[in-house]
């Protein structure tokens, strides 16, 4: 689990901002907002972003995708840039390094991953861990700029061989991460593997309002070989009063026509898979289906019929189920998109009440809504805002604020109170034609 997460010069972020999952001493339902990672430490489940348009809450989790892609992305070419943004709006930023940190517990021992870079290279990345009060090195790499490579130094705790570090070191090119250099190394086990598949594995990509549910629901679907994961949608969406009764994957085995085939030929993927599939000559076409039950008996509708709203709180089931099965850390981008209130509002609870595992969610919205509930414990809120003298963005925890526990926070953001709400200019526009 997450215990925060930092980050400086990265897209719209241009000083450090830190995204903290340490509860503050608030006792408000500490047993469902919380979870013991180890004896008399508890880290938050959940953490909700708010912003206006533009404010830089999206960039959060994009930036902790980046992290995550440069813990497990290899690359062959040294030359590549390393695909992220600096901060823009102003004249240095861009030529200054770029640094991430974020600390963490994997089998109730805290690690520390930090690293500097720029779009050409890595100029460090040390990662620790704490096997009692002071931290252990377990890699430590440095640039070499006479030599323009990485140095890599190992500590005692890290039990490889000298052949085994060597492979990892000579992997470990100036656009790769020395946890990614491990990935692709066929080295022994050991303390790199857990770090390596809490990356792969625990920390999931961000779901984005434009997501095709449709896809998303079948690739789980079809990979769902002892039918729980479609009992739980199931049941997920009877309890949501969709009156849905169950879920189908109809596939049809349709043969390729001429003018399928010239759609084939300028379809992006590789010239193989195009002669395999047109040396098959069909193409499998799959559609949801959802039985709907009335009064008169049950009727089978093609997802084409359903609402966005239904497609992407399928979506959600499918994430929830990983939630509380799996121990998993999901960012949810712009998580109201397409569902009514009440709906965000049960997925929430329903994940916070049933949650037994090493899991967390972290979400961005703009559904005010939930500032005026009595469930929402104040550290899991944060707000972004534009900074106006510079355009960065800055990231507020709303137990840092000051307001008053018998004091609304709808009613504060709302007016202000809490931090800057955009200025809307004059409802009148000049939209006279020129002569």
């Amino acid at each position: 689990m997450i215990v925060n997460f930092k980050i400086r010069n990265i897209l719209s972020i241009r000083s450090e901002q830190c995204l903290s999952f340490e509860p503050t001493s608030d006792t408000f339902k500490t047993e469902e907002y919380c979870y013991e990672v180890k004896e008399n430490v508890k880290l938050l489940k959940i953490g909700i972003i708010y912003g206006a348009n533009a404010s830089g809450k999206t960039n959060i989790v994009e930036a902790l995708a980046f992290f995550r892609e440069l813990m497990t992305k290899s690359s062959t070419d040294k030359t590549e840039e390393l695909d992220f943004e600096p901060f823009l709006l102003d004249n240095t930023s861009k030529n200054e390094k770029s640094f991430m940190e974020m600390n963490f517990y994997l089998k109730e021992e805290r690690y520390n991953l930090k690293i500097e870079f720029d779009k050409k290279r890595i100029y460090s990345e040390v990662l620790s861990f704490y096997p009692g009060t002071q931290p252990a090195i377990l890699y430590d790499r440095q640039y070499d700029p006479v030599e323009d490579k990485a140095n890599v130094v190992f500590g005692g705790k890290l039990e490889l061989s000298k052949e085994d570090k060597n492979i990892i070191s000579g992997n470990a090119i100036n656009n790769q991460s020395v946890l990614a250099a491990f990935g692709k190394s066929n080295v022994a086990a050991s303390r790199l593997n857990i770090v390596y598949e809490y990356f792969t594995k625990g920390i999931s990509n961000t779901l984005s309002p434009n997501v095709s549910f449709s896809a998303y629901t079948q690739k789980h679907l079809d990979n769902d070989k002892n039918g729980e994961l479609k009992k739980f949608l199931v049941k997920f969406l009877k309890a949501s009063d969709f009156n849905i009764e169950n879920i189908e994957i109809k596939k049809e085995e349709i043969a390729i026509t001429p003018e399928m085939e010239k759609m084939l030929q300028i379809i992006p993927t590789s010239e193989d898979i195009k002669n395999d599939v047109l040396k098959k000559g069909t193409i499998i076409n799959s559609e949801l289906y959802f039985i709907h039950k009335t009064g008169i008996g049950e009727f089978s509708l093609p997802e084409g019929y359903e609402s966005s709203g239904t497609m992407r709180f399928m979506g959600l089931g499918i994430l929830l189920e990983q939630l509380l099965l799996q121990g998993k850390i999901i960012p949810i981008d712009e998580v109201e998109s397409s569902l009514h209130y009440e709906l965000l509002s049960y997925f929430i609870k329903l994940f916070l009440l049933n949650s037994k595992k090493a899991s967390q969610l972290i979400l961005t919205t703009h559904d005010l809504n939930l500032l005026n509930e009595d469930f929402i414990r104040r550290d899991t809120i944060w707000f972004t805002e534009k900074d106006d003298d510079n355009g960065e963005t800055k990231l507020i925890r709303l137990s840092s604020l000051g307001l008053h526990k018998n004091l609304s926070p709808y009613n504060a953001y709302r007016q202000g109170k809490l931090v800057k709400l955009p200025f809307l200019g004059s409802l009148f526009l000049d939209i006279e034609e020129e002569e």
